[in-house]
């Protein structure tokens, strides 16, 4: 059987975490070697656009460049449950109903934060909430937007006169 060689972005970590054999890939996943717990999937997209790595929203530096939830910043993590419940398409998907109140309240007193006594108050309270962001974005949204993806009943395209992705129900 022939080998085949697709090239595939992944951070720098992962990179150097596939050399090791802390991390392998299987299929379309890279995923730790010791418990299996996936840590990123891979969608080939080509090469990615300059303009998307300067400008990228949180949600798409963590799909496209799978880079963990982690890794953001208190105030990007409010950004992203902005974007989300902001979103035509996102902020109705059925696996984030529930949560999107919980984020909403988040957001909302935020907001009201930075308003009345400005952002280190705000910045404060976004590190309060941190935790609960995480656990509602990495376990919950990521995980089935993903596999929403994969499945594609949500499409991800790139629009190139805007220079980002935009997210889309396929039409039936």
């Amino acid at each position: 059987m022939p080998t085949i060689f697709v090239p595939m972005w992944v951070s720098e970590e992962v990179f150097e975490k596939l050399k090791t054999g802390e991390y392998e890939r299987v299929g379309g996943v890279i995923r730790r070697s010791d418990n299996k717990r996936i840590v990123c999937w891979l969608r080939q997209f080509g090469d990615l656009p300059e303009k998307l790595e300067k400008d990228a929203d949180p949600l798409i530096r963590i799909l496209v460049y799978s880079w963990d939830i982690e890794d953001l910043s208190d105030e990007e993590l409010i950004t992203l449950g902005k974007y989300i419940n902001e979103h035509s398409v996102l902020s109705k998907v059925n696996f984030y109903q529930g949560c999107k109140g919980a984020v909403s309240a988040i957001i909302d007193k935020f907001e009201r934060l930075y308003e009345k006594y400005g952002k280190e108050n705000a910045i404060e309270y976004a590190k309060k909430k941190r935790q609960s962001l995480i656990n509602i974005f990495s376990r919950t949204f990521i995980p089935n937007l993903k596999h929403q993806l994969e499945l594609r009943m949500i499409e991800m395209v790139y629009d190139e006169e805007k220079g980002i992705f935009q997210f889309f129900l396929p039409e039936e």
